[in-house]
């Protein structure tokens, strides 16, 4: 009898641990990476001709070969914020972080024809409350904006939804970074899961070298002191 009931303990037990392998395995496992090189464009008609954004990217890891089978789940309904600090003493730039925008959501604007035949833009709230949230699959990246510096400006702006609101010309005063360096610390929420990282942002450059950066073990202590 003790053999039988020991038997069915071990199976119990090693059915439980591959389950819990299998769902561990299957869970999205995210990472956060610096996109390179920065995004360059060129406006006709907007608040700025010439415009450098910079972002990191959200990587769900694909399943490796010998699990494919399995599937990796999606990380579903990702939405977060940015922290900016200064890189001289670890101290806020700002109180509350910067909700993140997603970068290849829809610019909140949407278009219609005037009275007069005239194509008018206007500020589209659903565009903009979509722009908060992603989903990011297996294999898949989705980036995120950081910050953006345009034309001649000595400053660059955290770049978030918020920028595009009537009013702000893109350049928000609220998230305005006046030439400097800072850390930048971005966090991602999903399905109960969370993940940060820091990264530096260079910002005493001309706009052409305006970038983001590794962040080092000293840029980390400042942080954590």
């Amino acid at each position: 009898m003790l053999v039988v009931a020991l038997g069915a303990f071990l199976g119990a037990l090693s059915s439980l641990l591959v389950g819990i392998f299998i769902e561990y395995q299957r869970k999205a496992k995210l990472s956060l990476k610096i996109e390179h090189p920065p995004t360059d464009r060129t406006y006709k008609s907007a608040p700025a001709q010439e415009a450098r954004f910079v972002r990191v990217r959200l990587h769900n890891r694909p399943m490796p070969s010998v699990f494919k089978w399995l599937g990796r789940q999606a990380a579903v309904h990702c939405h977060g914020g940015i922290r900016f600090y200064h890189l001289s003493d670890g101290a806020p730039v700002f109180s509350n972080p910067m909700p993140i925008r997603w970068a290849d959501s829809d610019e909140p604007i949407s278009h219609q024809v005037g009275p007069d035949g005239k194509l008018l833009q206007f500020f589209d709230p659903a565009k903009y409350n979509a722009a908060f949230y992603r989903d990011c699959y297996a294999g898949d990246s989705e980036p995120i904006d950081v910050a953006a510096r345009f034309d001649d400006d000595q400053d660059c702006y955290g770049w978030s939804n918020e920028n595009y609101l009537p009013g702000k010309a893109w350049r928000n005063p609220e998230w305005k970074l006046p030439n400097g360096r800072y850390l930048v610390e971005v966090t991602v929420h999903s399905a109960g899961d969370k993940i940060s990282g820091v990264f530096k942002l260079e910002n005493s450059v001309a706009r052409q070298h305006f970038r983001l950066m590794q962040a080092t073990r000293d840029d980390l202590r400042r942080l954590s002191s």
